[in-house]
């Protein structure tokens, strides 16, 4: 077999590259690494453009069966030589594997979903990966970007995703009103968690479809898009913290709201 022993291999450089945005913009492609990843890209028939090995990892027997299956269905395999491998890796103590995917389709209709969850300029990646793993498991929801989200395809974002990054489906929005106004007209009623409201869970009534809002960490939810939304609720808590973290917060709102599809 050949092995990579070169960091400026082109190849290289391209996986390399991967690790800006900009890049996997242009290249529509994005990097997920790990042993428990890469099997969820197989599991869910994610295009596999490049699947990397790092030389010393292949003696792992986890590792070797993944190595075997792509071997056997034509994916284009690089080996490297591991300080090749680690020059490419995001994590600290790799698995010695990862794998080059070609972006999903981006939703262009909503119409089909009942259950929709908005990112408000999320900036956080552990946040937005998790509420893309509540989304997936409260399901099956959309998941709304608009301008100001962190990447979704940032690594950081991939990994707190757990898998879910396969499942979900992205629409990619400039512009909140348009994208509200697209939402009314496709019968969904628009519920953003804030932190000021009268309202609460139990104020909701039962509805066809939902879209639930969850705001920037820092300053919450647009006014834009709460003077738009059908209802402003707020998580009621009995203890003395102030707020909650923004994924622990979108966990509750994905979980309750939910709950309320007719």
């Amino acid at each position: 077999m050949d092995i990579i022993k070169s960091r400026e291999n082109s190849k290289i450089k391209y996986i390399r590259s991967l690790g800006s945005k900009k890049s996997r913009d242009e290249e529509n492609a994005f990097i997920v690494e790990g042993i428990k990843f890469v099997n969820e890209a197989f599991i869910e028939g994610a295009h596999i453009i490049y699947l990397l090995f790092k030389e010393s990892a292949l003696n792992k027997q986890e590792v070797q069966k993944l190595y075997n299956l792509s071997s056997s269905i034509g994916t284009d395999i690089l080996i490297c030589e591991d300080n090749v491998f680690d020059s490419v890796s995001d994590t600290i103590n790799s698995q010695g594997i990862m794998a080059v995917i070609q972006k999903g389709e981006n939703l262009n209709k909503i119409d089909s979903y009942k259950f929709a969850v908005m990112c408000d300029k999320i900036q956080d990646p552990g946040n937005l990966g998790t509420i893309i793993r509540t989304a997936d498991a409260f399901g099956p929801a959309a998941v709304i970007l608009n301008k100001g989200c962190v990447d979704v395809y940032n690594p950081k974002v991939v990994r707190a995703s757990a898998g879910a990054i396969f499942r979900v489906p992205f629409m990619f929005v400039d512009s909140d009103s348009k994208t509200l106004d697209l939402l009314k007209v496709s019968g969904f009623k628009i519920i953003s968690a804030v932190v000021d409201s009268e309202q609460s869970f139990d104020d909701i009534e039962q509805s066809d479809k939902i879209c639930v809002v969850i705001g920037n960490e820092g300053n919450g939810v647009s006014r834009e898009i709460q003077n738009c939304s059908h209802m402003n609720i707020t998580i009621k808590m009995s203890g003395n913290a102030e707020s909650l973290n923004a994924s622990i917060a979108a966990g509750i709102s994905i979980y309750e709201i939910r709950k309320k599809l007719l």
